[in-house]
C-alpha cells in the first residue's frame, strides 16, 4: 500500500493537471495594421513570431507599405518599434530569445533587443523563411528556384542543404526540431495567390547525405511543440501528435484555432513557445480592391473587390481596364473587361483552361492573353499565347504554342508564356516565356507579319520579364534579377546600344508615360515611384521619386496608369488587416478537453 502511494505521487508530481488556458487580444500599433511589405506570394498576412522563453513577440506593423518589426513584451501592454528593421519581414527568433532574424533588402540579418543596428548575414534576395538551431546555424530559403542554405549566426558564405526534386519551384519556412539537427520545411510546386497545390512537409537535415522524407500535404509551413506538428489545413490550425525520434506522426490531426490567416506561399501566421505560448492571427482569404490614386497618393475612387492576380491592362481609348480574374477554383482563370464609366464587368473567356494577363490590341479592339500549361482535367497542353475580340464575341486564334529551346526546354506542364505589351505599331507581342527544370524566364517577342517566327529579346541566366516597349518603339523596360534582387533596366529594342539600371534598390512592373519623358515601376517596398526619362541622352535615367505607398501585393502586373501619367489604378489590399493577434497561454490544455 505505501509503495503504491509512492508511485502514484511520484506519477502525480510528474504530470500536474493541466493549466487553464488563458487568452487575450493585441492590437496594432495606432494607425498601423498587421502585415508585411508587398512582395510575391507573401500576401498580406500578418508576420509574427513568439521568442522561445515565451516572454516576447516580434511581428511586423505599418501603413500601407511602410512597415518594420514592433517588439511586444507580454508583461507589458506597450509595443514598441525595433529601429533599423524598415522593410523588413518574417521574423523568427534565436533559442535564448535574444536576436531576431528576419529578412530585409534582399539580405538575412539579425538584431538584438536589447538595442542596437542590425547585422547583415547573408544574400537573400527573396527570403522566405528561417529557423535558427541551438548550434549557431541558421536555415533559411534564399530564393524562388533553389532549395535551402544553412549559415553561421555570425555571418559568412551561406552553403546549400536541400536540393529541388523534379516539379517543386522552392523550398521554404524551415522550422528546427528539438534534436537541433532536423528540421521541417514546405516543399512549394506551383503558382500561388490561392497556390493550386498545396505544399509538401518534409523533413531535411543538416547532414547533406540525409535523404528528405515526405511527411504530408498541407496549406501552410509546419510547426514544432509539445510533440505535436501544426499546420494549417483549409484556414485551420491543426496539431498532429509527432515523434521526433521518429520523424514521424503517430495520431490523428486535430483542430486548435479556426480561421487562421495564411498566405500564397504557404506562410501561417502562427507561433509557439516552448513554455506553451501559442499566438496567431485570424483571417480568411486576401481580399484586394481596384483603386484609383492621383500622383500625391489621393484615393480617387474603387472598382469593387479585385483579386490577387489581375494583371491590369488600360485600353488604349482609357475607357475599359481588362483584367484575370478567378472564380469557382483556384484554377479557373478568366479574362474579363471593365467598362470605367459605368463599372461595369464583362466576362470574355470562359474555357476550361487558366486564361489570363491580358494585353490589349494598340486600336483597343483585341486581347491578347496566356492560356498556362495546364487545363482542369483531360490531357496537358502546351503554353499558349490566344487572341479573342475585347467583348468576347467572335472565334478565338492560336497566336503561338510554346515550343522552347534545349536551354530552355518546353514540354508539356513545363512552361508558361504570359504576354507584357503590344507594340504600338502593331507588328510585335512582348512576352515572358518561364518555366522550370531548370527555372527560367526570359523576355520574347512574336512578330504578326511575315512568318511569325518568335524570338527571343533578353535571354541570360538571369530571371527577366515584365517588358515593355517605349511608345516609339525603339526601348524596352524590364525587370532582371541580376543584381541579387529584382530592378529595372531599359535598352534598345531590336538595335545595337547599352542597357541601363533605373531602379536602385529593387523595383518591378515598369510603365511608361505616353510620350516617353517618364517611366514609373513599384520599388522593393511597393511605393510608387517616377523616374524622369530623357532617351536622347547617355545616362537617360533622372533620379527616382516616391509618389505613393501603392500597396501592390505581388510580382504581377498589378497596376495601370494613364497616358498623362497622372491616375494610377491599383490592385490594393484592403484595410482589413487590422484584426488583433490573439495570445492563448498553455493552449495545449485546449486539446485535452
Amino acid at each position: 500500500m505505501i509503495v503504491t502511494a509512492l508511485v502514484a505521487l511520484r506519477m502525480w508530481r510528474v504530470t500536474p493537471p493541466a493549466p487553464e488556458p488563458v487568452q487575450f487580444s493585441i492590437t496594432a500599433p495606432e494607425k498601423m495594421a498587421f502585415g508585411g511589405p508587398a512582395a510575391g506570394g507573401t500576401g498580406r498576412a500578418a508576420q509574427l513570431a513568439i521568442s522561445p522563453d515565451g516572454r516576447n513577440i516580434v511581428f511586423v506593423a505599418g501603413a500601407q507599405s511602410a512597415f518594420q518589426l514592433w517588439l511586444r513584451p507580454l508583461a507589458s501592454g506597450e509595443s514598441r518599434p525595433i529601429q533599423g528593421t524598415e522593410d523588413s519581414a518574417f521574423p523568427f527568433w534565436s533559442p535564448d530569445s535574444q536576436f531576431v532574424g528576419f529578412f530585409a533588402g534582399g539580405k538575412l540579418k539579425k538584431v538584438a533587443i536589447a538595442g542596437g543596428p542590425p547585422v547583415e548575414l547573408a544574400d537573400a534576395p527573396a527570403g522566405r523563411g528561417g529557423s535558427w538551431g541551438p548550434d549557431n546555424v541558421i536555415v533559411f530559403d534564399r530564393a524562388l528556384g533553389s532549395g535551402l542554405f544553412r549559415v553561421s549566426s555570425g555571418g559568412g558564405a551561406p552553403t546549400a542543404i536541400t536540393k529541388l526534386a523534379d516539379g517543386e519551384d522552392a523550398h521554404r519556412w524551415p522550422h528546427f526540431l528539438p534534436d537541433g539537427r532536423h528540421f521541417f520545411y514546405t516543399a512549394v510546386t506551383g503558382t500561388c495567390c490561392p497556390p493550386a497545390t498545396p505544399g509538401t512537409i518534409k523533413i531535411g537535415s543538416l547532414d547533406q547525405n540525409a535523404a528528405p522524407a515526405s511527411l504530408l500535404r498541407a496549406d501552410s509551413a509546419a510547426l514544432y511543440a509539445f510533440n505535436r506538428m501544426l499546420f494549417a489545413r483549409d484556414q485551420t490550425l491543426m496539431a498532429m501528435p509527432f515523434d521526433p525520434d521518429l520523424g514521424q506522426p503517430v495520431g490523428d490531426a486535430v483542430p486548435v484555432i479556426a480561421r487562421v490567416s495564411t498566405e500564397g506561399s504557404r506562410y501561417v501566421s502562427a507561433s509557439v513557445s516552448e513554455n506553451g505560448t501559442l499566438v496567431y492571427a485570424s483571417g480568411g482569404a486576401l481580399n484586394t480592391q481596384l483603386t484609383w490614386f492621383d500622383r500625391a497618393g489621393n484615393i480617387l475612387s474603387t472598382l469593387g473587390d479585385g483579386w490577387v492576380d489581375v494583371n491590369l491592362s488600360l485600353s488604349p481609348d482609357e475607357r475599359q481596364i481588362a483584367l484575370a480574374l478567378r472564380s469557382g477554383s483556384a484554377q479557373n482563370l478568366d479574362v474579363w473587361t471593365i467598362d470605367l464609366a459605368r463599372n461595369l464587368r464583362n466576362r470574355v473567356t470562359t474555357g476550361p483552361r487558366p486564361e489570363g494577363w491580358p494585353v490589349w490590341s494598340p486600336k483597343g479592339t483585341t486581347i491578347v492573353f496566356g492560356s498556362p500549361l495546364r487545363g482542369l482535367g483531360g490531357p496537358p497542353e502546351k503554353a499558349r499565347l490566344v487572341q479573342t475580340s475585347g467583348d468576347g464575341t467572335g472565334a478565338q486564334e492560336v497566336l503561338l504554342e510554346a515550343e522552347g529551346t534545349p536551354s530552355r526546354p518546353c514540354g508539356m506542364l513545363q512552361c508558361l508564356v504570359a504576354p507584357t505589351d503590344w507594340s504600338a505599331d502593331g507588328r510585335f507581342v512582348l512576352y515572358t516565356l518561364s518555366g522550370t527544370f531548370p527555372s527560367t524566364s526570359d523576355i520574347w517577342a512574336l512578330p504578326l507579319f511575315g512568318e511569325r517566327k518568335p524570338f527571343p529579346v533578353i535571354h541570360t541566366e538571369f530571371i527577366e520579364g515584365q517588358g515593355v516597349l517605349s511608345p516609339d518603339g525603339r526601348w524596352i523596360a524590364y525587370t532582371t534579377d541580376e543584381t541579387g534582387q529584382p530592378n529595372v533596366h531599359i535598352q534598345p529594342f531590336l538595335r545595337a546600344g547599352a542597357k541601363h539600371r533605373i531602379s536602385p534598390n529593387g523595383g518591378r512592373n515598369p510603365r511608361w508615360r505616353a510620350d516617353s519623358r517618364e517611366l514609373f515601376y513599384l520599388d522593393a517596398a511597393g511605393a510608387m515611384t517616377a523616374v524622369p526619362i530623357d532617351l536622347t541622352a547617355g545616362s537617360p535615367a533622372g533620379l527616382p521619386k516616391r509618389l505613393f505607398s501603392a500597396g501592390a501585393v505581388s510580382t504581377n502586373n498589378m497596376y495601370a496608369v494613364t497616358k498623362d501619367g497622372q491616375r494610377f489604378l491599383v490592385n490594393r489590399p484592403e484595410s482589413a488587416a487590422a484584426t488583433p493577434l490573439t495570445v492563448i497561454v498553455n493552449w495545449i490544455s485546449t486539446l485535452r478537453k
